[in-house]
């Protein structure tokens, strides 16, 4: 936990990630270090001995942190999702909510019963039996399948688009853990990210570290696509600041997995150092993007949305919406309505759409093709981007279709 307050109430506010190595035989690195007793290994010694490293995502799981829990499914590129229970009390709204947002964006879940020991039998299985009536529901669509032994764990890979393993854990006994770890080993990888290598350089902008001594302007995120060699011909964009503009500047440096690397490539979660002066420093903020050619920014965008089945909700012309593509997060409203029949979420025909003297107006479960226009700047987005948007809840899902030629 980073904050004083999350250690005082217990509850994470932040994303934050953690390094998981295993060795060839699937055995996980842990331990302290060789030379200083008293100190665990470092992430740095964790990535170097390690044969498969597997990076944990820690997200907020309290109501009032969703929204950041949204943006770190939205931009954490995320393989699969670990939906941790209390078994000892029956699955939350919040439960139902996370599955949502998980299948939302097509990541496969893997649901974790914690505590269980010391847990009164009925109350394990009054939980387990609400949970499997949130998996089997027609939004999620998930078989939940038990975990037991190791042979379960081989039968459900491949198989975990359809399937939903569910495993028993205590922390306290540590029954249970050494099935969850070789569940984690063998996992797949599910994103291809080495098919966008030869694409052009774009790195997603999660956090800026101003100041480094040393170092200067340092900023950490994800490798969407195409490759970087760093150093002094290193020429890259950085934006788009509040004007739309983007900034020239130098790949100085570059860290992955707090290694110094001179290259980095697409897939990779990695820190870039530029070389800033202290004005250009102050216009840095999460959600820009570092190019390596052609950088565009669009207060518009063309998407087709799909709105979910929930709490009533009608939206209509002037509908302001919090939006989320990727590590973009801003406020846009619906500036275009348009009903379409063909559908790029193979989603059945609207039936939730229909005309009223105001113009069209969308309900839970219509889908249509809407012009939203940011509120505040432009952002670089793409066709084919996914996005959702929210206005207190999760209200939809869509795919960017285009952007509008000014």
């Amino acid at each position: 936990m980073k904050h004083r307050h999350e250690i005082e109430s217990g509850r994470t506010s932040t994303a934050t990630s953690h390094l998981l190595g295993f060795r060839h035989s699937g055995e996980p690195i842990t331990g302290r270090d060789k030379v200083r007793a008293n100190r665990m290994k470092s992430e740095d010694e964790i990535a170097r001995e390690s044969y498969r490293i597997i990076t944990l995502m820690d997200l907020a799981g309290h109501e009032k942190y969703l929204k950041t829990t949204i943006h770190g499914v939205s931009s954490g590129m995320a393989d699969y999702g670990l939906i941790l229970v209390n078994s000892r009390h029956p699955p939350t709204h919040m439960t139902q909510h996370h599955l949502n947002l998980c299948c939302s964006f097509g990541i496969p879940v893997i649901v974790v019963f914690t505590k269980v020991d010391g847990c009164p039998d009925h109350a394990l299985a009054t939980s387990k039996s609400e949970l499997t009536k949130l998996l089997k529901s027609p939004e999620i669509g998930r078989r939940p399948f038990a975990i037991k032994t190791e042979n379960d764990i081989t039968t459900c890979m491949g198989k975990l688009h359809t399937l939903a393993p569910m495993i028993d854990i205590s922390c306290v006994t540590g029954e249970g853990l050494n099935l969850l770890r070789k569940m984690l080993f063998c996992l797949p990888k599910r994103r291809r990210h080495e098919k966008k290598a030869d694409r052009p350089f774009e790195f997603l902008v999660e956090d800026i570290f101003n100041n480094v001594p040393g170092v200067g302007s340092v900023v950490s995120g994800f490798v969407n696509a195409g490759e970087l060699t760093v150093g002094s011909t290193s020429h890259v964009f950085i934006g788009p600041t509040d004007d739309g503009t983007f900034l020239k500047s130098v790949a100085k440096s570059a860290h992955v997995a707090r290694i110094n690397t001179s290259r980095v490539t697409a897939g990779q979660s990695a820190c870039l150092a530029f070389s800033l002066n202290k004005e250009l420093r102050k216009k840095l903020r999460r959600g820009m993007v570092v190019v390596s050619e052609n950088p565009t920014s669009t207060k518009e965008f063309d998407a087709e949305i799909c709105v979910l089945k929930g709490e009533g909700t009608t939206i209509r012309r002037s509908y302001q919406a919090y939006v989320h593509i990727l590590n973009v997060r801003q406020s846009a409203f619906a500036k275009e309505i348009e009903i379409v029949n063909n559908n790029v979420l193979g989603l059945p025909p609207s039936h939730g759409a229909k005309h009223d003297q105001d113009g069209i107006v969308l309900r839970p479960g219509s889908r249509a093709k809407v012009r939203f226009v940011f509120a505040q700047r432009p952002e670089y987005i793409r066709p084919g981007m996914r996005m959702l948007f929210r206005d207190g809840r999760v209200r939809g899902v869509g795919i960017i279709t285009g952007i509008p030629v000014v």
